[in-house]
């Protein structure tokens, strides 16, 4: 009798370690993200949580990994870092999701990291500065696949002075962590070269008018602007400038990369240097492949291709680490199986790796330039240093 009790206790013991692992059940992984599906950064949220969500059928319709299913539950939160830390509290205490994927905005990803960080939970590519987390203690859960917009403005910078010839740059950046690591990064792209800063010109993400903005880009006297800005603020700008005869070369972070600015924008957008971290549409047979699929899924993606493999780009790892884990699907695997990737590529990410020291699991980007509503590769694979 003392035998029998003693095996019950342990496969009660066994059963509740095993229920208590957060969004894994015998059929299903909950996973979690906060994406701005209103507001002035919509057309990222809905081309990347359209791409997130359109990737996952995909998956689960060949059968998912190792026999589950991943669920995604997507929470709009209109930009605002409050509302993501509400979301994302629901999603950790009331959907109890496995890992929280992506989650669109520095100042958001600042607003909730604490909270993820402190309740253990698995957060794959922020999409945020990777720089930002260079220093942060207990990044035990934490692995991004994400550009750092330090590393990313000192490159565009630094390739705008030694390869288009610019002597004078004025930066227009949103006011926030966004568009302030951005410039800090253009600042010391400036420092590496002969390039001028002429001005800095923020701006905010309610601001609607940016015509005054625009006379003080043309104020400057730069030869050259450089774009922090989400779609909607980085099409008015550039229409603004058009509108008042002010024509500089045009440079911009790859966060404005996608086809839809071509429609915001019009034919201003024409000739603007940005840059990229995995293959655009249109310059890789693999990434076409996937952007059909997806399309096929989820025809609405048409409209923002480069935002729907953005979120495929970020679940990649993910849903790779996941079915190296195996049927034992635990954080604790998971992490074993992400530290395990060494220059590991999807069908859109490309070159990712993690260790048990490395965390940042991206160090590269390369040039692009839109011509004819299209873009164009410019440079190859451009590294810098792994911060974390």
């Amino acid at each position: 009798m003392g035998v029998l009790v003693a095996v019950l206790v342990l496969v009660a013991t066994v059963s509740v370690g095993v229920s208590q692992e957060r969004g894994i059940t015998d059929t299903e992984i909950v996973i979690g993200s906060s994406q701005p599906l209103s507001g002035p950064a919509a057309f990222w949220g809905q081309g990347v949580g359209g791409g997130m969500d359109a990737y996952l059928k995909w998956i689960n319709d060949a059968g998912g990994i190792n026999g589950r299913k991943i669920r995604l539950v997507l929470r709009d939160d209109g930009y605002l870092p409050t509302r993501a830390v509400a979301n994302v509290r629901e999603l950790v205490e009331r959907e109890r999701v496995f890992a929280i994927v992506s989650l669109i905005g520095s100042a958001n990803a600042f607003a909730v990291r604490d909270y993820i960080i402190e309740n253990q939970v698995l957060w794959m590519t922020p999409t945020a500065d990777a720089n930002m987390w260079a220093g942060f203690k207990n990044k035990k859960y934490l692995f991004v696949g994400y550009p750092g917009y330090v590393d990313e403005g000192r490159i565009l910078t630094t390739y705008a002075a030694k390869n288009e010839g610019v002597k004078s740059v004025a930066v227009f950046y949103q006011n926030d962590l966004y568009g302030q690591k951005g410039l800090l990064g253009i600042k010391r792209g400036i420092a590496d070269t002969k390039i001028k800063l002429a001005t800095a010109v923020p701006y905010e993400v309610t601001d609607r008018d940016l015509s005054g903005q625009a006379v003080k880009l043309r104020q400057s006297g730069a030869d050259a602007v450089m774009l922090y800005a989400t779609p909607t603020q980085g099409a008015l700008i550039v229409r603004e400038m058009a509108k008042i005869g002010f024509s500089p070369k045009l440079f911009a972070s790859f966060t404005l990369a996608d086809p839809v600015m071509f429609q915001l924008a019009g034919d201003a957008w024409n000739g603007v240097i940005l840059t990229a971290y995995f293959p655009v549409p249109g310059t890789d047979p693999k990434v076409d492949a996937m952007l059909d699929t997806l399309l096929k899924i989820n025809p609405q993606l048409r409209q923002s291709p480069f935002n729907a493999l953005a979120g495929v780009s970020f679940l990649e790892p993910f849903v790779e680490a996941i079915r190296r884990a195996g049927p034992n699907v635990t954080r604790d695997s998971v992490v074993r199986a992400l530290e395990s990737m060494r220059n590991w590529n999807g069908e859109v990410i490309r070159g990712i790796t993690f260790g048990p020291d490395r965390h940042q699991g991206l160090n590269r980007i390369y040039i692009i330039k839109s011509e004819n509503r299209q873009y164009k590769k410019l440079t190859d694979w451009i590294e810098y240093p792994v911060g974390f």
